[in-house]
């Protein structure tokens, strides 16, 4: 145990001193004469506890003590003094001192075990407090999800009464013959129009329920991505002007084709829906030997700058979009980027509000990235490892979870983990870096944090790892 003993009498800490390093067990001690002394010496993070006398030079009584924890907040302190004063030590002990000993009234003994009990019943202070802690980020966790699902309702209530609103409409009308010639052709590819839009909200929800379940599944198969854009343009041609250009001689691509289908539809339904019906939208496709590039460009209401970091994340709905009470769920572009890095992709966006915006996709010809790695999360807390392992899930990212550093061994080195999330308070990653095999040494291991968000976690994920389009889903 490493002792930090403040004490100005000379003959009260050569006492201390031979109490603690006398027997079997014996404690490393450093004596400050001076709270001054003090200050400098709490700062070097070195210590377990701090034995502490109530008159110094420098301060004195419950004064001096509230000082001391302003300085070191996390390190417990044991009062050592010679004032018998039962009032003061009822006061210190209520701020927070782990002990009150009266000077001439312990032994080597007495002093040890009052010490070693001090040190356990801070730790489980400690672990209470984190307990509590992680307890209400849990509980805020469930209030934001819940509002969020609230929200998600009553805005598919919303998006589903208009589409069947038309659909019925329209269909009662065909069914009772008022409408004939061109208008029963404008009445039936509204039907068809809104029967589309169904379906795309109907696979949203169903995609969002796979990627929190882990039972995403990709269906591989290698197929043309510019017939594949071509397609999903031509279909929007009723809604909106659309160029689309093409300068890859060679658009073959290896993946999920209706998932990729799913992530061109929202972002050209993203184009349609934030932008003015005058307005053209520029599709454009183009790459290199190893990858196809996919921008699609608007020239709508545009995303504000301090909104940009947040856009691909879950529920997220421009506060622009908000206002104008343009509708939607928030899980389109979530799910763009869920599916795009399952391909080994990434996307940006580039946005100026009142201009527009430009998403670019990444996409790998080969598939490479589809046999990229996961995350680890490891942390003897479960609540700490499910709860990460959760909000990582929930973002799309492929997460094994582990309780005990010995099971880093057992991870397949063939295909190692991106990173390591790790509950630092219970394990060293650097001394974890040396228990696992080295094929696994190069991946970084990332603190998790006591009080962390989804969104925190992702972004330290990516600041990381050197390719961020490399992060699995599930």
């Amino acid at each position: 145990m490493n002792i930090l003993l403040v004490e100005d009498s000379q003959t009260d800490a050569a006492l201390v001193q031979r109490y603690l390093r006398d027997g079997n067990d014996p404690h490393v001690v450093r004596v400050v004469r001076r709270f001054a002394d003090f200050a400098a010496a709490a700062c070097e993070n070195a210590w377990d506890i701090v034995l502490l006398d109530m008159t110094l030079p420098d301060g004195e009584g419950l004064e001096l003590y509230r000082r001391a924890r302003e300085i070191a907040p996390t390190l417990p302190v044991v009062i050592l003094s010679a004032r018998s004063d039962e009032e003061l030590a009822l006061a210190a002990v209520a701020a927070g001192a782990q002990d009150y000993l009266l000077k001439g009234h312990v032994d080597d003994v007495t002093l040890k075990r009052a010490l070693r009990y001090a040190v356990e019943r801070d730790r489980m202070q400690r672990r209470l407090e984190n307990g509590l802690a992680e307890l209400e980020r849990q509980r805020a966790n469930v209030i934001r999800l819940n509002a969020q699902k609230n929200e998600l309702i009553a805005t598919l209530a919303h998006d589903i009464r208009g589409p069947l609103t038309a659909i019925v409409g329209f269909g009662e009308m065909l069914a009772d013959g008022g409408l004939e010639g061109e208008e029963a052709t404008k009445a039936a590819e509204t039907i068809v129009r809104n029967g589309q839009r169904l379906a795309t909200l109907s696979d949203d929800v169903v995609a969002l329920s796979r990627i929190e379940l882990g039972e995403l599944e990709l269906d591989i198969e290698q197929f043309d991505l510019a017939a594949l854009v071509a397609e999903e343009a031509e279909g929007r041609l009723g809604q909106r002007t659309i160029r689309y250009i093409c300068d890859a001689e060679d658009t073959t691509i290896v993946g999920d084709k209706r998932r990729l289908r799913q992530s061109i539809d929202n972002l050209l339904g993203n184009a349609v829906k934030y932008s003015k019906d005058d307005t053209p939208i520029v599709v454009t496709l183009h790459g290199n030997a190893n990858s196809l590039t996919l921008d699609v460009s608007d020239q709508g209401i545009g995303i504000p700058n301090d909104e940009l970091a947040r856009v691909f994340d879950r529920f997220a709905r421009g506060s622009n979009a908000r206002r104008a009470k343009i509708a939607g769920t928030g899980l389109g572009l979530f799910l763009v980027r869920t599916f795009i890095e399952r391909h080994g992709g990434h996307i940006s966006v580039r946005s100026s509000v009142g201009v527009g915006s430009t998403f670019t996709v990444v996409l790998p010809r080969n598939g490479a990235g589809l046999s990229v790695r996961g995350v680890v999360v490891l942390a003897s807390d479960r609540n700490v490892r499910e709860g990460a392992a959760y909000e990582l899930r929930a973002r799309g990212i492929r997460v094994r979870e582990l309780a005990a550093a010995d099971e880093l061994a057992m991870l397949d080195p063939v295909s190692p983990p991106l990173a390591t999330f790790v509950e630092r308070r219970n394990f060293d990653g650097e001394r974890l870096r040396a228990r696992v095999p080295e094929s696994m040494r190069g991946a970084p291991f990332i603190d998790i944090p006591p009080h962390f968000l989804g969104e925190e976690l992702v972004e330290a994920l990516r600041e990381s790892t050197s390719a961020p389009s490399q992060v699995d889903s599930e």
